[in-house]
């Protein structure tokens, strides 16, 4: 692979986690209350454009990448240069698993202003984690059948043949989730969404009357129950956040992305994510 240019973007950081932590924080949309405050940790990142020389990478217009001894960092290349197809495949593999099933309620945060400033509806107890700012009611939805029906097949996962939240992994850079049809509240004037998206903006649109834009990150506005019957953001779901007490939900489904790959995984935030 000599020769080969990447973009190395690096940060010493004090622990592996604390890395982690402070990219989904500044990557993560404006209605993420959790990613907007003051972060005494948080520093600046730089790209550096690196090149493969004989067993080391160098700074592309010459010379060593001067850093501290255990400086952490993220290579991005193109998967074409990786010369050991088995390491190529590990960092390159799909995987899909479903983490939600059909029929599972789901609580949407909105911004009622009719209500001036008052709680409207009934609130989940105890009071959610991470609640964005300026949540005045919230909606309950359920996940409905898939979108198109799939043929019967022996090899397929009967997981997947049902509609529900599905997490999908692609190799180390992208995690996300991907759900069926949507069942809106009872009375709606539109009984069933296409996707949570969709579901979102017919809600805000019905709720939050003074924006101009209906529409909003889906992963910090939506929030599931897990089995300690709170509820939580279903970033939490997506980032592979340490889960604590008993969430075993969380637990449960890194636990099988483990299971299936063999090796567990560390989520990369999504940085084309424009904030909402």
């Amino acid at each position: 692979m000599s020769g080969a240019v990447a973009d190395l973007v690096w940060q010493r950081w004090r622990l592996p986690q604390d890395a982690r932590r402070d990219d989904r924080r500044s990557d993560q949309g404006g209605s993420n209350v959790s990613g907007s405050y003051f972060d005494p940790d948080w520093a600046a990142k730089v790209t550096v454009p690196v090149k493969r020389v004989g067993d080391r990478w160098e700074f592309f217009y010459g010379g060593d990448v001067p850093v501290k001894e255990g400086t952490l960092g993220e290579l991005t290349l193109s998967a074409e240069q990786i010369t050991d197809e088995r390491f190529r495949l590990r960092v390159t593999q799909e995987l899909t698993v479903k983490i939600l099933d059909e029929e599972t309620p789901l609580l949407v945060a909105l911004s009622d202003r009719s209500t001036n400033g008052s709680l409207a509806g009934p609130w989940p107890k105890p009071y959610p984690s991470k609640v964005p700012v300026g949540t005045t009611r919230f909606a309950q939805i359920r996940l409905g059948p898939l979108k198109k029906k799939i043929p019967e097949d022996e090899s397929l996962d009967p997981e997947l043949t049902r509609g529900g939240l599905f997490l999908k992994l692609t190799g180390l850079e992208r995690c996300e989730l991907h759900g069926s049809t949507v069942l809106m509240p009872e009375g709606f004037s539109q009984p069933t969404a296409t996707s949570l998206n969709h579901a979102f903006t017919l809600l805000s649109q019905a709720h939050e009357k003074h924006r101009i834009s209906n529409t909003g990150n889906v992963y910090t506005r939506v929030f599931y129950e897990d089995r300690d019957k709170r509820w939580y953001p279903l970033d939490d779901l997506r980032m592979g956040v340490k889960a604590v007490g008993e969430r075993h939900l969380l637990h449960g489904l890194w636990a099988e992305v483990e299971q299936k790959l063999g090796w567990r995984p560390t989520p990369v935030a999504d940085r084309s994510r424009r904030r909402k």
